[in-house]
């Protein structure tokens, strides 16, 4: 059994629910792939009056400036951090108590106990983080959650680069192409996993083994996001990446685990 650390990707989509469980992802991920940040943010734990505005009607925290809300999401919080978006600054002031309740709910247990989108805030997002490293978000438009992917393996490309001393010269690392992120999007449902930590290099390449959970006995791994429980998983395709070109590719090894979904 291998124990992996924090450098692989994983992501699970709950469809019905338009709920994605990842670990391997954070908030930087999110600032830097989603298309526009939110204008307004809530916090659903905790109240700083100190560092943070107090909207008065909710007695929560709020952000409405957008540089404080690009610092607050980029740096480092010593407790997990869960929030929503909301539209308007006065949105918060229509909430009623029942509904303000629910925000506490979904804050302290990190599951809605009805719809986590709310028709008078019209948020798109409701961002959970997890104490085990993981991250729970709901999307308006589960859409958005790709460029977020695409965020993180970038991400995670440069830091498996930087990781072997034989390279000296820097890496720009592009977007992953929209027709790659949809295969890997489609394999959510079923657990994908993509192993930065198997990654190696030939021909200048670098090669990124991406997995789904089975039932099979194929390979056994330790799985901290999910309590340090063991799970199975098996090899459909090879993320690479040029590093002499720049371009992407998906070598597919499975091609039935992508067509479960179509």
């Amino acid at each position: 059994m291998r124990r992996l650390q924090r450098k692989y990707i994983y992501a699970n989509l709950e469809k019905l629910d338009n709920l994605v469980f990842a670990y391997g992802i954070d908030q930087s991920d999110f600032v830097h792939g989603i298309k526009r940040l939110p204008a307004n943010l809530v916090s659903l734990v905790g109240v700083d009056d100190n560092e943070h505005a107090v909207n008065a009607h909710t007695g929560l925290n709020v952000i409405n400036d957008e540089n404080e809300i690009r610092r607050y999401l980029l740096q480092s919080h010593a407790l997990p951090v869960k929030w929503l978006d909301y539209d308007e600054v006065g949105d918060l002031d229509f909430l009623t108590a029942t509904e303000i309740a629910e925000l506490l709910y979904l804050g302290h247990m990190d599951r809605p106990i009805r719809s986590p989108f709310n028709y008078k805030l019209r948020n798109h997002y409701v961002f959970l983080e997890q104490r085990n490293g993981g991250i729970k978000v709901y999307f308006y438009y589960i859409s958005a959650f790709s460029h977020i992917l695409s965020a993180a393996i970038v991400r995670h490309t440069l830091a498996a680069y930087r990781g072997r001393r034989m390279f000296m010269r820097s890496l720009s690392v592009p977007r992953v192409p929209e027709a790659i992120l949809k295969q890997l999007v489609q394999l959510m449902p079923d657990g994908l996993f993509i192993y930065f930590d198997q990654s190696m290099v030939r021909q200048r390449q670098l090669l990124v083994p991406v997995h789904t959970e089975t039932t099979g006995n194929e390979i056994e791994v330790f799985d901290p996001a999910r309590g340090g429980e063991n799970r199975r998983t098996h090899h459909v395709a090879t993320l690479t990446f040029n590093l002499n070109s720049g371009v992407w590719d998906l070598q597919v090894q499975d091609q039935a685990a992508f067509e479960e979904h179509l």
